[in-house]
């Protein structure tokens, strides 16, 4: 294990030198932002929504008491890493401790705790989030938490956590669990309203952190665990012909939602990504290739440039899904860098450009990223996350483990 954290970390110094030490744009690369521009949008996001004395991010730029809520939070953790990985700056190491303190403090880490956690989704985006952090760092409070978070969604909280709103439901965990087996494998995304479907947004995260869990601790149950999900996923809830991504399924045999969004694109694109890195099975490449296809032909404007989702109201500061984007930006660097796929960089850099062309005078983005925001306009921190988000896991692509 000691030997992965070393690797990880001289990864980490080679990222580091993605700027030139004057903030400008690496020599040779054709794209209209630099790696200044990206610390300098970073850093707006952070002056407008950081709270510093709570250690957690806002909802808004209101900082009105209103939290970003906790599943969300998990992106914004994300980002200061990769802030870190694009810098070398302490400040923003400083930023990852206090930021897990916050979320703790405000949310817990009590993975049992149903005032807190009541949905399977909301923890696994944390639990990959923690794993990363200790590939990052070496840290083992960040793997203690995430493994038994981990193990808290699959196996599920048994009897003996009995008291006020247990759920027998609970009791299986999110996989499996069907007292019918033509239902079979695959995660289900509640408990709380009856265990109504089970959905792209528990299943691709579950694979994920199951494979950086796998990488962390050389752990084979969780490839096995990754591959056996992400074997229910691909045949249920993924059309690979079109590289489309439902939603969710709600009974065994029945036909998925097909509703696609980007978030899930991203999870099943990363996802198949991870599992091809890691066996070399050309199938997984071509998954990943054909979901992010689909984003490009069917989830972009007529610019060619990544289309807003959700609401179409920018002041509706309750908007989650104006954080889907920034989940794009965690995996899309694996796809093209890691696996070599170049011909999404411009679809990419473009999406970036217009986005942080129309940055307001904060220097705030929004998820509309061909409209400018004014400076008095309120923003969510889920919208204004995308193009710092895109911004920090770009630049350097080349050299980014």
């Amino acid at each position: 294990m000691r030997r992965v954290f070393i690797s990880l970390v001289l990864a980490v110094v080679s990222v580091c030198c993605a700027c030139d030490k004057d903030g400008s744009k690496d020599s040779g690369t054709s794209w209209n932002f630099s790696c200044q521009d990206a610390i300098d949008a970073y850093d707006a996001f952070n002056a407008g929504l950081f709270e510093p004395g709570r250690g957690i991010y806002a909802r808004d730029t209101g900082k009105s008491g209103t939290v970003a809520v906790g599943w969300t939070q998990a992106m914004m953790f994300d980002m200061i890493m990769n802030a870190w990985k694009l810098t070398g700056d302490q400040k923003y190491m400083d930023l990852m401790k206090s930021h897990y303190e916050g979320f703790r403090n405000a949310f817990t880490f009590d993975w049992y705790d149903y005032s807190h956690w009541d949905l399977y989704d909301d923890m696994m985006w944390w639990v990959g989030s923690l794993a990363r952090a200790y590939l990052l760092t070496g840290e083992d409070e960040y793997l203690k938490v995430s493994e038994e978070g981990f193990r808290r969604v699959w196996d599920g909280k048994p009897s003996d956590f009995d008291g006020t709103g247990w759920s027998e439901l609970d009791a299986k965990g999110s996989f499996g669990g069907d007292d019918n087996p033509q239902y079979g494998d695959g995660m289900y995304w509640d408990w709380k309203f009856g265990r109504i479907g089970k959905m792209a947004c528990i299943n691709y995260p579950t694979i994920i952190a199951a494979m950086e869990l796998y990488q962390g601790t050389g752990n084979a149950e969780y490839l096995e665990k990754a591959k056996k999900v992400y074997k229910w996923a691909s045949e249920n809830l993924f059309n690979a012909s079109t590289g489309a991504v439902a939603d969710s399924k709600h009974d065994g045999n029945s036909s998925p939602a097909w509703t696609m969004l980007v978030y899930n694109q991203a999870t099943a694109m990363g996802a198949a990504a991870m599992l091809y890195l890691e066996t070399g099975d050309q199938k997984y490449l071509d998954h990943a290739c054909a979901a992010m296809d689909y984003v490009v032909r069917e989830k972009s404007t007529a610019n060619n440039i990544i289309k807003p989702e959700g609401s179409v109201d920018q002041a509706n500061l309750t908007d989650e899904m104006g954080i889907y984007n920034a989940i794009l930006a965690q995996y899309i660097p694996i796809l093209i860098n890691d696996c070599g796929q170049e011909q999404y960089t411009e679809f990419i850099e473009r999406s970036i450009e217009t986005g942080w062309k129309n940055r307001d005078s904060r220097g705030l983005t929004n998820k509309f990223l061909e409209k400018r925001l004014t400076a008095t306009s309120p923003v969510s921190a889920y919208t204004a996350a995308g193009v710092p988000a895109l911004m920090l896991t770009f630049p350097g692509m080349k050299d980014r483990k």
